[in-house]
Formats: C-alpha cells, structure tokens, sequence
C-alpha cells in the first residue's frame, strides 16, 4: 500500500462572490502567502469557530493577517 500526505486533498471547485475573492487576492499581496494556503485558513478557522460555538454561526467571523515585512 502507498503513502499518503495527510494534510493533501483533491482540488474543488467553488463559485464565490467576487469581493471574496478580492479580499483573498489582497490579503495574498499583503501577507506574502499563497490564495489556496489563505482560503484553507479562512475556511478552517470559520468551521472551527461554529464548532466550538455549538455548531452554530455567528457574523462577522472576524480574521486578522499580519503583513508581510
């Protein structure tokens, strides 16, 4: 049997509204990191944050990035 990277998934594909998509390019520029590397970030604090809310969601989920130097 082969090995597997955990961390690795399939690429999806997802329509988002363009301000997101704004908002990641922009944060991407800022920070130095990758769009995909951003998006996993945003998504995975987002569900993190429901499940620790009891699965329930709360707006604005709020972020913060450091700037690149």
């Amino acid at each position: 049997m082969s090995k597997t990277r955990e961390n690795l998934t399939k690429p999806l594909s997802l329509r988002l509204h363009s301000d997101v998509r704004k908002t990641i390019k922009t944060l991407s520029e800022d920070t130095g990191l990758l769009q995909a590397q951003l998006y996993d970030m945003v998504l995975r604090a987002g569900c993190k944050t429901i499940a620790e809310n009891g699965m329930k969601l709360e707006l604005p989920l709020k972020f913060e990035f450091p700037k690149k130097k």
